[in-house]
């Protein structure tokens, strides 16, 4: 019948197929029978019966199997008690690393640096190098990260040790009251200026949403509400609040790890609700603990997450709010909000523009699809905010660095450090370091001349600047780490290996080269003479900027080791590792292991040890002969 199957086309006679073999099938016998005097029949029932017969013993073998393997989990379970708040390994999956960025300096290409690499990722080239100055080979610290960053929280458990939860509720969040002496905290000190995430008014609903009990709360943003406020306390708690000016009591303490475990817990809820106010304020929060924890690709993770609720709500796009009428927004309430949303897009635009000179990362908000007009008055109250004036922190923000600065970075990052900004060519390298120095140099002549910082800062003209804020021995340590990384670029220029490059080219890129270290130089030197300054806490924020200029002064001595600054750079790298160590020991959290300063202060040890036997075999090589 036409509807019938069509039967399988049997290969083989009964006998060649039992005795597993070829079969031939010519004429009405094939070979094999034939010669053996034997019918050569096909019955399909006889293969079709065994299949069947395999396939079934083959489901009841691999159902008996499945059985015994729960079986024997579910005793386990009985018999043993899992172990609590076990860490998460993450060699249990396959290991990814970020693409990594060359390090060039002079036209040698040094290593690799990577957010979870580091420096002691070293290039066959820059080995070959370290060893021609050197005359010795000196390993690195064998890092599994970079050396400014914290290691991998995967391996570690907050520690929680005299730490309890203060009349923590059933969902876990702490009583109101406790919320409250930290929104105190927040609201009378500089943090609300410097770090906008939250609105005072807006974030009343998110307590009342957070609070409800579940079987009140069904229609109301919860997870984000919750998360919000766990990523706000654990961010609150990590900050120095007599830094910044505080005027409220201190708060109880809370354990600020488990906090922030619990807001990244609840994130995937986040992503899978409707776009609200929470999951963005969430993000931004955790980005920017990541960065006060020195967990750098974690705060990058974060951020890409908040701008695409930036991208998505519009903020990056949206005008001066101040400049609509309330009646096309829909009232006072939204125009409200509408401008906690642009404050939130300039806090993510900054943090993006950070993280991405500091991780090697594109951007996630590009200048060219965002609107960049300053919020209004931002300019002209700026400076006199940065002092952390009571009265003036009411009425205007700071932002984590001038958002001027920001765009600076960003073109940075654009016209040297980009995929495309790394396939220009020698003149258009030297053209984009020309421009982006005149950039850098309009905003430093913007600032008023007691807080502007000096081109180059000597001990000689330390007293003569007024910075007295962390704010600004941030601006400082970001004007610096900006004029490095733009004239450090010229490094991997091919003029440097070519015999036949002008002279005019060649002296450009050595300039170059020299504002780099002289940069370098002064960023240390500030970051000594500054160190009272430094905010309890913010170690891993700024270790990234000593430990960039100390790279650049290391491979200039290995580049330049008869130099009459040879001395006084190696000297300036032992002064910089007891900064480092001091500032360290001043660090807020419980998390922060004395391991983790071995570790950073052994890699400037190495750094030291090796400009030093540079520097050595240099003069032993002039000596007399």
């Amino acid at each position: 019948m036409p509807n019938d199957p069509v039967p399988r086309r049997v290969t083989a006679c009964d006998a060649c197929y039992k005795r597993k073999i070829k079969c031939d099938r010519i004429g009405p016998q094939c070979n094999w029978c034939l010669h053996h005097g034997m019918n050569c029949t096909y019955s399909s029932d006889l293969r079709s019966k065994r299949r069947r017969q395999d396939s079934s013993s083959q489901r009841i073998s691999l159902i008996d199997r499945i059985r015994r393997i729960d079986e024997r989990r579910a005793e386990a379970g009985v018999m043993e008690r899992p172990p609590e708040k076990q860490p998460i390994h993450l060699e249990q999956a396959y290991p990814l690393l970020p693409s990594p960025r060359i390090i060039h300096f002079a036209g040698w290409k040094i290593g690799n640096i990577a957010p979870q690499i580091g420096v002691p990722s070293l290039l066959p080239e820059g080995l070959r190098w370290i060893e021609s100055r050197t005359g010795i080979v000196i390993p690195l610290p064998n890092l599994c990260h970079a050396p400014w960053e914290k290691p991998p929280l995967s391996s570690m458990s907050p520690d929680l040790d005299g730490v309890h939860d203060a009349a923590s509720t059933p969902s876990g969040l702490p009583a109101r009251t406790v919320l409250k002496r930290y929104l105190d905290v927040y609201a009378s000190s500089a943090i609300h200026t410097i770090f906008p995430v939250i609105n005072s008014s807006l974030f009343s609903q998110t307590i009342r949403a957070a609070y409800l009990l579940p079987e009140h709360n069904k229609k109301a943003h919860c997870p984000s509400s919750r998360a919000c406020i766990f990523a706000f306390l654990a961010l609150i708690s990590s900050l120095d609040h007599l830094a910044t000016r505080c005027t409220a009591p201190k708060p109880p303490p809370i354990p600020r790890d488990e906090y922030a475990m619990k807001a990244q817990a609840l994130l995937p809820s986040l992503l899978q609700e409707p776009l609200n106010l929470d999951a963005l304020q969430t993000a931004l929060l955790l980005s920017i603990l990541g960065i006060l924890t020195g967990e750098l690709q974690t705060a990058t993770n974060y951020n890409s997450i908040a701008s695409r609720f930036i991208i998505a709500l519009g903020a990056h796009t949206m005008g001066d709010p101040c400049a609509v009428p309330e009646s096309a927004v829909g009232g006072s309430r939204d125009k409200e909000t509408r401008k906690h949303l642009r404050d939130l897009f300039w806090l993510c635009y900054a943090l993006d523009k950070d993280l991405s000179l500091r991780t090697g990362q594109s951007h996630c908000l590009r200048d060219e699809d965002c609107d960049l007009q300053l919020p209004p008055g931002y300019t002209e109250k700026l400076h006199s905010r940065m002092s952390y004036s009571s009265m003036e922190n009411a009425h205007g923000l700071l932002f984590p660095i001038d958002l001027r600065l920001s765009m600076v970075k960003s073109q940075i990052f654009t016209a040297l450090y980009s995929h495309r900004g790394l396939q220009k060519n020698d003149a258009e390298v030297v053209r984009s370091i020309r421009e982006l120095d005149e950039e850098l140099e309009l905003w430093r002549m913007s600032m008023p001349s007691k807080l502007r910082p000096k081109l180059s800062f000597a001990k000689e003209n330390s007293e003569d600047q007024r910075v007295d804020t962390m704010y600004l021995v941030l601006t400082h340590l970001n004007y610096y780490f900006c004029v490095n990384i733009i004239h450090l670029a010229g490094s991997r220029c091919e003029a440097w290996r070519s015999t036949s490059t002008p002279a005019g080219m060649m002296d450009g890129l050595r300039l170059s080269l020299t504002l780099s270290v002289e940069a370098s130089r002064s960023l240390l030197v500030f970051l000594h003479y500054s160190e009272s300054l430094v905010s309890v806490g913010s170690f891993w924020t700024l270790l990234f900027y000593p430990m960039s200029a100390m790279l650049t002064i290391f491979c200039n001595l290995l580049e330049n080791p008869r130099t009459e600054s040879a001395a006084s750079d190696t000297q300036l790298l032992a002064v910089t590792e007891h900064t480092t160590e001091r500032v360290f020991l001043r660090q807020i959290s419980r998390a922060d292991k004395a391991a983790h300063l071995q570790a950073i202060t052994g890699f400037i040890s190495s750094l030291r040890d090796l400009a030093q036997q540079a520097v050595h075999q240099a003069t032993n090589d002039t000596g007399p002969s």
